[in-house]
């Protein structure tokens, strides 16, 4: 197995930084900060309507229970001086361009998870691209009763990472993954565990330490953010077959 940062990782690690979380090589002016904010803002609240729209009573309830821990991480991480590169002491403002910034593409994030979470998907199964919406990403292939995967994630204002693919057994709802005697110089063995319920894919890790930094985890709730052309499924078999890095 490889275990080096993967393109992908590369890629998250860049969109987590200030400069660059909207394609920009240098902090934007307050105002300019402030517009884009308001259109990720604006794109957020849209989704949140027709989210609770197609939801149930009991759903959306629960829904706002987990929107309102995901407003705590937007803010944890965008007021970070850490996690935006902003040459400041403390937390920063709100009105801070560095945290408009960096709120605006956490809520692009969040806002491509709502939307996949009342799609109707035409893929049979699990096949797609999936996200937490808190910097963890899966792609998944579903096939002859197996999972084929490649997860990758960066948590946290210091943007520790991991990556993993392979190949877990699928027997609907519920799917396991061990890489054991997949590395002979590896003496504990991990695990996933993959459980679909109402259209999010849960994912609990055991002893996943070998495959990420300190503070990244693989751990989270996972909705359908996108599908998967015959070629990028091509690139997930042979990555989870192979057990190499995802790759972009």
């Amino acid at each position: 197995m490889r275990y080096a940062i993967s393109v992908l990782t590369l890629l998250l690690l860049t969109t987590a930084c200030i400069g660059f979380a909207h394609g920009e090589d240098k902090p934007l002016t307050r105002e300019a900060a402030k517009a884009l904010f308001d259109k990720a803002d604006r794109a957020l609240n849209e989704a949140w309507a027709a989210t609770k729209k197609a939801l149930s009573e009991e759903e959306f309830a629960k829904l706002k229970e987990d929107q309102h821990a995901w407003v705590e991480y937007r803010d944890y991480l965008a007021r970070s001086s850490m996690f935006t590169g902003a040459d400041v002491q403390g937390e920063l403002s709100l009105d801070a361009p560095e945290y408009l910034q960096a709120a605006a593409g956490l809520e692009d994030e969040r806002t491509e998870w709502l939307k996949g979470l009342i799609h109707e998907w035409k893929e049979d199964g699990l096949t797609g691209a999936w996200s937490d919406s808190r910097g963890g990403s899966i792609q998944i292939v579903e096939k002859n009763r197996h999972l084929y995967f490649a997860v990758t994630c960066t948590r946290g204002p210091t943007s520790h990472s991991g990556d993993l693919s392979g190949v877990a057994v699928w027997n609907s709802p519920i799917g396991w993954f061990s890489d054991k005697g997949l590395d002979k110089d590896k003496p504990d063995e991990t695990n996933l565990s993959f459980v679909m319920s109402d259209k999010k894919l849960q994912i609990t890790g055991a002893n996943t330490g070998h495959y990420h930094g300190a503070r990244a985890y693989f751990d989270g709730s996972y909705v359908r953010v996108k599908s998967l052309t015959p070629q990028e499924q091509a690139v997930v078999i042979k990555e989870a077959k192979s057990g190499e890095a995802p790759q972009q």
